[in-house]
């Protein structure tokens, strides 16, 4: 049950952040109001809580890494948007904050899981002396 939840969540999440890079360009009629603020990076974070409080780790994992590309893809998306619509090339929006905030925690929240499962992590599958990721000592 925390699993679907968990998913849900973070889905929604998810979709907030898509309504805020969006909705400042008229492409969708929602407005970007504070619902949206608080709940994109609240849902993600509580979504993914609850998802790896119940799942196996290898789920963790793949859930973290897409999650993470996922709001990295929304980062470059709002970056894209501001370099572009600084540059005259597209219309610009009616307020870029939305367009900043998730810049901000999408490469935030992004960085942090990509970076909780780096290669170096991957390097042992049983422990080691040579890393001191793998040496249960430390």
């Amino acid at each position: 049950m925390l699993l679907i939840a968990g998913l849900l969540l973070l889905a929604l999440g998810l979709l907030s952040g898509v309504v805020l890079v969006l909705a400042p360009f008229g492409v969708l009629a929602a407005q970007a109001g504070y619902t949206l603020w608080a709940t994109f990076p609240l849902l993600c974070l509580l979504g993914f809580s609850m998802l790896a409080m119940q799942a196996q780790p290898a789920q963790v994992r793949v859930v973290s890494v897409v999650s993470s590309a996922l709001l990295l893809a929304l980062a470059l998306a709002s970056i894209t948007a501001l370099v572009l619509a600084a540059a005259a090339l597209i219309p610009a929006p009616a307020g870029a904050g939305s367009l900043w905030f998730v810049l901000v925690i999408g490469v935030l929240l992004g960085s942090v899981g990509a970076a909780a499962y780096s290669r170096r992590a991957d390097a042992c599958n049983r422990p080691c002396r040579r890393h001191s990721i793998c040496d249960p000592a430390r």
